[in-house]
């Protein structure tokens, strides 16, 4: 499974729904944000085309045909090159060649800047939570604020979050996303119920690059 068509307006409007049922509920205020990437990765694709320009040495050297010499050097420069490109647009592959660490290590950096950069950090009662989704890393990260932390309590926020990040991980489709999210929303209906002058400070729509 691929999990959600984020980039649909269908898929958005339903976001964008889900944020006004669990806001209504809450004195949170959720932001989703959609990235296709949180790193280039351009260390797999150079490794992909010294692999295979190293293989296509190994034919030139070992193989009984004969070649012409004088085009062996830019052919391994081409060859090279167009295995770069390939592996760039080849997401499979790219993810083979990294780590799951790195990979990680890319969306959770990614997603602190963006709870920054996005001003989830800067609600009136620090109470805003971003849910961050890097499609290619197939990683979700959930970054709460601190009126949000002081409420844990036992396994919670972090086993909702966790199955936020699960369907993420596991590439399961919206409905399953959505559930996981109301999940949270029964959460912080209880440790942060909606008060009466609550404000909207953050745009419910999902913020989908």
């Amino acid at each position: 499974m691929s999990g959600p068509a984020w980039h649909d307006d269908d898929t958005r409007r339903k976001v964008t729904a889900l944020v006004v049922e669990v806001e209504a509920k809450s004195a949170a205020e959720i932001v989703v944000a959609v990235r296709p990437r949180s790193g280039d990765y351009r260390h797999a694709d150079l490794a992909f085309g010294a692999i295979a320009a190293f293989l296509a040495l190994c034919v030139y050297v070992y193989a009984p045909q004969e070649f012409a010499d004088d085009l062996v050097p830019p052919a391994l420069l081409l060859f090279f090159a167009a295995c770069v490109v390939f592996a760039a647009h080849v997401a499979p592959l790219r993810r083979l060649l990294t780590s799951r660490a790195a990979r990680a290590a890319n969306v959770r950096t990614a997603a602190r800047a963006a709870f920054v950069d996005q001003r989830v950090s800067a609600t009136r009662d620090r109470t805003g939570i971003l849910v961050f989704v890097s499609v290619f890393e197939r990683r979700a990260e959930i970054v709460a604020d601190l009126g949000v932390l002081r409420r844990a309590e036992g396994d919670q926020p972090a086993r909702a979050f966790a199955e936020i990040e699960r369907t993420v991980a596991e590439g399961l489709p919206y409905e399953a996303f959505a559930q996981a999210v109301r999940g949270l929303g029964a959460w912080l209906a209880d440790a942060l119920p909606a008060r009466a002058d609550d404000e909207n400070e953050l745009d419910d729509a999902p913020r989908v690059e």
